[in-house]
C-alpha cells in the first residue's frame, strides 16, 4: 500500500524533485506526454505515465522541470489510511468532510449522455478527485500553494 501525502508527494517521491531524481526511483516512463499552453509559450509541462502502477507525474518548465503533481488510479494507494479509489462520490465526499480538508468545489465535465464525469477540487490542499459515473477513478494532488506569494510551497525532503 502506497501512502498519498498531501502537499508532499507519495512515499519517496516528493514534490520539487527533478526529472532525473524521479527517474532514478521509478525508471523510464511508459509514455511521456508534452502539454503546451497556446497562450503562454513558456508554459510547458510533461506528464510521465507508469502504466503498471497506475501513476502519472507532471513536471513543469516554469518550475525548472520540478515535479508539480501526481495522479493515481489504483486502489493500492491509500489516502489518510483509506482506499478511496472505487468508492462512490458520496462516500468519498463524506470522508473528505470528516478529514476537514476544506471546501469542496464540484464541477460537472460530462460531455455526452452515455457517461458522466465530475471533478471535486479542494483548493486548500491542492487536491482533485475525478469521478466517472459516480465512482472515484483518480486522485490528483500537488504541492501546497502560497496565495500571497503566488508560488508553490515545496516540501522538505527530510519530512
Amino acid at each position: 500500500m502506497k501512502k498519498i501525502e498531501l502537499g508532499k508527494g507519495l512515499d519517496n517521491l516528493y514534490f520539487g524533485m527533478s526529472r532525473d531524481e524521479f527517474k532514478s526511483i521509478m525508471g523510464e516512463p511508459d509514455e511521456v506526454q508534452t502539454i503546451e499552453n497556446e497562450q503562454l509559450p513558456d508554459d510547458v509541462s510533461e506528464a510521465w505515465h507508469y502504466d503498471d502502477v497506475e501513476l502519472s507525474a507532471s513536471f513543469d518548465k516554469l518550475e525548472d522541470w520540478k515535479l508539480t503533481s501526481l495522479a493515481v488510479s489504483s486502489d493500492s494507494y491509500s489516502f489518510e489510511g483509506i482506499d478511496l479509489i472505487g468508492l462512490s462520490q458520496q462516500e468519498v465526499l463524506e470522508q473528505i468532510e470528516l478529514m476537514g480538508l476544506g471546501d469542496v468545489y464540484l464541477e460537472d465535465l460530462t460531455d455526452n449522455e452515455e457517461s458522466s464525469q465530475q471533478i471535486a477540487t479542494v483548493l486548500d490542499v491542492s487536491l482533485n478527485l475525478w469521478f466517472d459515473n459516480g465512482i472515484l477513478t483518480e486522485i490528483q494532488w500537488g504541492p501546497f500553494w502560497d496565495e500571497e506569494e503566488e508560488e508553490f510551497i515545496w516540501p522538505d525532503k527530510e519530512d
